[in-house]
């Protein structure tokens, strides 16, 4: 696990729990107990805990292997919502430090030339996000400011909700995966019990659960099926919708193949889970 670098209050704390127990678990938890005992020792709870403390929060390689076997609603949820937040919350920090940068590169190419090295960040930006970067103009800084943005908590939240049965899945525990990602790579994959004969796919595997969230990101970000998306969460940061989030989700319809039933589905656990009190950490 990993921990940012501590503000001096927050020292002598950590110290003690550097020298616990909990701190040997370099991977992870070896169980779901060992984990919710470490958080209610240290007072974490996802629904009052402020933004500046999540880097003060595990950031976990795997859920622990046996987390299929917790049944207690709320313990599952809360667990879950601190596992997932911190890492949410980096991934979309680091997006946004790609943004800023193609923001100030764009404010010097209207200005003058760009440098070598401004040049390469461009190639490098567009490569990552998928674009063609054989001109670099105005067109390709717009294309790119509008892949290169975060995606809101609560929809991150919901979908890894969604795909993952609350981190409970096959695929979550053996995998990393919790947004069911498909692959044609068999070997890159974990093969679905219940796929059709004549399908080939399966739900790409990660070496850890950042990784996990960082794919689905990028894929909400340049696959060409949420181009919808991304456009109506360009035009949110002009104009004032009265629910920007429902506005989002409407688009996210080719995630899965049950089209709008998996859209109905998302909206109800948003709403039910109350999770549009996570993008309090908009960074």
């Amino acid at each position: 696990m990993k921990f940012a670098q501590l503000k001096p209050k927050f020292c002598i704390f950590f110290l003690g729990l550097f020298f616990s127990p909990f701190f040997s678990f370099a991977q992870g938890f070896e169980n779901w107990k060992d984990l919710h005992n470490y958080y209610e020792k240290n007072n974490f709870d996802p629904f009052t805990i402020k933004e500046e403390e999540l880097s003060y929060l595990p950031i976990l390689t795997n859920l622990p292997p046996n987390f299929d076997e917790l049944q207690d609603v709320g313990v599952k949820k809360k667990l879950f919502y601190l596992i997932t937040l911190p890492i949410i919350h980096e991934s979309n920090e680091l997006i946004l430090k790609d943004r800023e940068m193609i923001i100030n590169i764009e404010k010097k190419f209207l200005r003058s030339d760009l440098n070598e090295n401004e040049t390469n960040e461009v190639v490098r930006l567009s490569k990552k996000y998928k674009l063609d970067y054989n001109t670099i103009d105005l067109k390709l800084f717009r294309d790119l400011k509008q892949r290169i943005n975060i995606i809101p908590v609560s929809l991150a939240l919901a979908q890894a909700i969604v795909e993952s049965g609350w981190g409970q899945s096959r695929f979550a525990l053996e995998g990393n995966a919790l947004y069911g990602q498909w692959t044609t790579n068999e070997k890159k994959g974990l093969i679905p019990e219940d796929r059709d004969e004549d399908k080939t796919h399966a739900v790409r595997k990660f070496e850890n659960l950042k990784q996990s969230v960082q794919a689905y990101m990028l894929n909400i970000n340049t696959h060409r099926a949420y181009y919808s998306f991304r456009v109506v969460r360009r035009i949110a940061e002009r104009v004032r919708y009265t629910d920007p989030i429902s506005a989002k989700v409407k688009f996210l319809a080719a995630y899965a193949e049950i089209g709008q039933e998996y859209v109905d589905k998302l909206e109800l656990i948003i709403e039910s889970n109350k999770l549009r009190e996570f993008d309090r950490f908009a960074n």
